[in-house]
């Protein structure tokens, strides 16, 4: 008996050894909330494809031994899995990472409802003739599609009108989305924590203003950085940075992340007072960075534009130009084509002599050029890609209203099954008061050669021929050649 009783307390005792350290660790870590309020600093990298990284400091007074610390005020468009959390800079960190959790399930009437199937709560209800409320119990049954069924004392019932009193609300929920971590700290005390992530819904854009002088041969040009913030929240006093450059992202579909599709709108309209060198740039891997030289505010819900660069006067060429098409030279054309568009460019060089010269980001180039009273005249647009220093921006503006075309083909001959020749006649007419040159860019597939031209005409490359046709104020040209083509 004595040693049954022997064998039972070891038992008893070897139990609560083993149990001894699951049990301490089921105790719950303290838990600390650390809102926008402790931030110190804050820095955004802002790239082109709706998509910014996000790096904050707060002061965080951390406990000894692990600590449960609730992350508040991060973007809702947040990609979690991209979170790193650290010491800032090169320090070393004071404190490990045991746990991550992104938590999301926000303080919402319809997922409050769900979560309160099946659990009670009160229906108030008013009197139309009293204008007293009254209260009743009922257990909520379904919530869905915003129709309500509960049961109540008298049977089952849905959409009662009033309102719903809840007893409480949920631990699950936050208010706002919010990272939380499990840090285990040697030591107790403040210390800065800084925290990266991803987020979605900032972008940025660059927009040009071109103003052409009196005779079209110079202009003034003016770079605004546009910057869009929809990713959930906003950074007050931010160190801003900008990438240009294609980054390549791994596409999220629908199901994988929601976040990424969400509605972008866009509600105000700020713009920054210009400045000198706003923007430094900088080369980075392939790309380039442009660091804003002062802090900024970047509000949710905000349109921004902030000056890029400015340069006046930088030397422009304006060209005429009409383009054909390579099905022509092999086939038999029906009829004339009678007032065929010329097209109206400019040109001109993204050189530092011009006071540019700095990689110029993709965007969109707007023109104007002043009337006879003074005032300002959109003239057209055209977009860009990034253009690297010293190359030339072409600008398509729009089709020119005093300079008209007519093309007609004047023999069509098939020489072999894969050989034919054809001849043509382009007619230009100038109804300006001033010269032009119009450029007859004529594209050639396959083989080519050209028999026989009224113009000096020159193979622009394997697949153009060109030609620069002088037209006087109030004359025509006519343009003709026999060309050979084959595949």
């Amino acid at each position: 008996m004595d040693m049954l009783r022997m064998n039972s307390s070891w038992w008893s005792w070897a139990w609560a050894m083993l149990l001894f350290p699951a049990a301490a660790a089921a105790q719950p870590a303290s838990r600390l909330d650390v809102g926008g309020e402790a931030r110190t600093a804050v820095n955004v990298t802002v790239y082109n494809q709706n998509m910014a990284l996000v790096r904050e400091v707060r002061q965080v007074e951390l406990p000894r031994g692990v600590a449960a610390v609730r992350w508040q005020d991060v973007a809702a468009q947040i990609r979690p899995e991209t979170v790193h959390v650290g010491a800032p800079g090169s320090a070393a960190a004071t404190f490990g990472v045991l746990e991550q959790n992104y938590k999301y399930d926000l303080l919402t009437p319809t997922r409050l409802m769900e979560l309160y199937v099946d659990r009670q709560l009160t229906l108030v209800t008013v009197d139309p003739d009293t204008g007293v409320e009254e209260s009743e119990r009922a257990t909520l049954l379904s919530a869905e599609g915003y129709q309500y069924v509960y049961r109540t004392d008298e049977g089952i019932t849905f959409n009662v009108p009033g309102r719903v009193v809840f007893p409480e609300v949920p631990p699950n929920f936050v208010q706002r989305p919010t990272l939380e971590w499990l840090l285990d700290s040697g030591e107790a005390g403040a210390r800065p924590i800084e925290a990266s992530y991803l987020t979605y819904g900032m972008s940025w854009s660059a927009d040009y203003v071109v103003v052409l002088d009196a005779d079209d041969a110079g202009a003034d040009i003016t770079g605004w950085v546009t910057l869009r913030n929809n990713s959930g929240i906003g950074f007050a006093g931010a160190g801003l940075q900008l990438v240009a450059g294609n980054v390549n992202l791994v596409t999220y579909g629908p199901a994988d992340d929601y976040r990424a599709n969400r509605e972008m709108r866009t509600r105000t309209l700020s713009t920054e007072l210009p400045a000198q060198e706003q923007f430094v740039e900088q080369g980075m891997f392939e790309y380039h960075l442009y660091t804003l030289q002062r802090p900024t505010d970047l509000a949710d819900r905000e349109q921004k534009q902030i000056e890029l660069l400015s340069a006046a006067p930088v030397p422009v060429e304006k060209k005429y130009r009409l383009e054909g098409y390579s099905y022509w030279y092999v086939s038999e054309q029906s009829g004339p084509l009678e007032n065929l568009p010329v097209d109206v460019w400019i040109e001109f060089r993204n050189a530092e002599e011009f006071g540019l010269g700095i990689p110029m980001p993709a965007g969109v180039m707007r023109v104007y050029k002043a009337d006879s009273s003074g005032g300002q005249q959109f003239l057209g647009e055209d977009a860009i890609e990034h253009t690297p220093r010293e190359e030339r921006i072409k600008l398509r503006l729009g089709q020119a209203f005093d300079v008209v075309a007519d093309r007609r083909q004047t023999d069509y001959e098939i020489l072999t099954d894969t050989l034919w020749e054809t001849a043509w006649e382009v007619t230009i007419r100038n109804h300006k008061d001033v010269p032009v040159v119009v450029e007859l860019r004529e594209p050639m597939g396959g083989d080519w050669e050209v028999v026989s031209a009224s113009h000096e005409w020159t193979k622009e490359s394997s697949s153009l021929l060109l030609f620069k046709v002088p037209v006087r104020p109030g004359e025509e040209a006519v343009v003709t050649y026999r060309v050979r083509s084959g595949y």
